[in-house]
């Protein structure tokens, strides 16, 4: 987050000037958490919020702003990571998830290549959204994530309840 800070600092004139583009990478888990990756997922919620404050405040200037949302890709990011191995008390939560995970194929991978291609399409459009999820699994996730949400949100909504009002004479 604070490289995204500190480029966007330097930048923003320029972009103000120009009515130019932000373009910002988070993840799928931006928008939700695994098991094992609650500080990635958090790191990246910090880019999803922040970029969509900066869009609502970039607006009058005519600066977009896009927040890139991809899915699992093959890129060196799974085989540089340091994992340590999860002790018993977790082993049904995070130890099924890494196993699940390393067990994928490498077809469930997808090029990198798509997410490039899909940060240069977007660039250039007239309007851009301001979320762009990049791979099936990623909008897959991403729907099933909100559904849960506005599924949770409708099923505590009144809660606590309120007590009725006494009747009136």
């Amino acid at each position: 987050m604070l490289a995204n800070l500190t480029v966007l600092r330097a930048a923003l004139p320029a972009l103000r000037a120009s009515q130019g583009r932000v373009l910002q990478t988070s993840s799928l888990i931006g928008q939700f958490a695994w098991p094992s990756a609650g500080l990635y997922a958090a790191s990246k919620a910090a880019v999803e919020l922040f970029s969509e404050a900066l869009a609502q405040e970039l607006a009058p200037t005519g600066v977009k702003v896009t927040i890139n949302e991809p899915g699992v890709f093959a890129t060196e990011f799974a085989s540089s990571l340091h994992v340590v191995a999860p002790d018993e008390v977790y082993a049904p939560t995070v130890g099924a998830f890494l196993a699940h995970f390393a067990a994928l194929p490498p077809e469930a991978f997808g090029d990198p290549a798509a997410v490039a291609d899909a940060i240069m399409a977007v660039s250039a459009l007239e309007t851009p959204p301001l979320r762009l999820a990049v791979g099936a699994d990623a909008v897959e996730h991403i729907r099933a994530s909100l559904q849960a949400r506005l599924d949770e949100l409708a099923r505590w909504a009144s809660f606590p309840p309120l007590p009725e009002a006494p009747a009136r004479p």
